[in-house]
């Protein structure tokens, strides 16, 4: 019987430590909980890297648009360069450019307004050519009576080639001593200093080579109203019926051609042509003097 008493002890006890056991392994189990937190915080440290170098990416585009933008904005400025660089410099090309434009015009036969006055008037003369001074203001064209004013419509320019108002400019560079340029938004302004120049009209002779008659005004042989330039042998033209021993000493100075040209199209937009003219008159029975200047305008061009 006590046998059978030990026996069932040492199994109750047995059972006992089994348990004791099976609880050890079960707080070995949930130790290993933190473990998964921490993989856990792995995997979200793991999960925000990719963000990072998103982030990266955004920066890498951010600086390659500001490089292309860099780049874009240097292209334009060489190519504002390159075209500031066409604009003419030497008294050449502004000689060109101003020929180029006058003579364009022409070719298109552009329409435009023209407008002719002489002022600064100053008629010296004696006794007996006083009696004529308002024939010799005429065909000077002194005075605000004899402004000459004229409206050439686009295309359709008088037949007859001594009456168009403008003519191509011929002139060369021997025929100015100056020439500048300068930019006015996008057209060129053109100045050119005309050389000074006389001509002599008599019965005898016909002398006229003045550079200021190939600049494109209006001049041309014998005595028309429509001649923006009276020389010598012109003035004589008109007077010589009468006074045929008359002599006729003409010179014009300080003559400047100043032109507003579209830098895009070449086309001229105005042209203002200025000289002083002096008109000495002898072999009438008397002598004389008279001067002006004469302002020549073209402008309203239409192509």
């Amino acid at each position: 019987m006590k046998k059978l008493l030990a026996v069932l002890l040492a199994l109750a006890m047995l059972t006992v430590l089994v348990s004791c056991g099976a609880k050890t392994g079960a707080d070995d189990t949930t130790t290993a909980a933190p473990d998964e937190s921490t993989e856990e915080i792995v995997t979200e440290e793991s999960t925000e890297a990719p963000a990072e170098s998103e982030t990266s990416k955004q920066d890498e585009t951010s600086e390659e648009a500001t490089t292309a933008e860099g780049e874009s904005e240097e292209e334009t400025e060489k190519e504002e360069e390159t075209e500031k660089a066409k604009v003419p410099e030497t008294k050449e090309e502004i000689l060109a450019a101003y020929n180029d434009a006058v003579n364009g015009s022409v070719k298109a036969k552009a329409g435009f307004n023209k407008e002719r006055y002489t002022d600064n008037a100053n008629y010296d003369m004696s006794v007996v050519l006083n009696t004529f001074k308002s024939l010799v203001e005429k065909f000077i064209g002194i005075g605000d009576k004899n402004k000459y004013t004229e409206t050439v419509t686009k295309g359709q320019w008088a037949s007859d080639t001594q009456h168009q108002y403008l003519r191509n400019s011929t002139l060369t560079a021997g025929d100015i001593t100056n020439a500048t340029i300068k930019e006015d938004g996008k057209y060129y302004i053109v100045t050119l200093d005309i050389k000074g120049a006389s001509s002599v009209g008599n019965k005898n002779s016909r002398q006229s080579s003045g550079p200021i008659d190939k600049c494109g005004i209006c001049v041309g042989n014998e005595d028309k109203n429509y001649y923006d330039h009276k020389s010598g042998p012109v003035i004589y033209d008109a007077i010589g019926g009468t006074f045929e021993n008359a002599e006729i000493k003409e010179s014009y100075s300080n003559a400047k051609a100043v032109a507003k040209i579209d830098s895009e199209t070449g086309n001229l937009v105005n042209l203002t042509v200025t000289f002083n003219i002096k008109v000495d008159i002898s072999g009438v029975g008397g002598s004389g003097t008279a001067t002006g200047t004469t302002h020549v305008i073209y402008k309203d061009f239409k192509y």
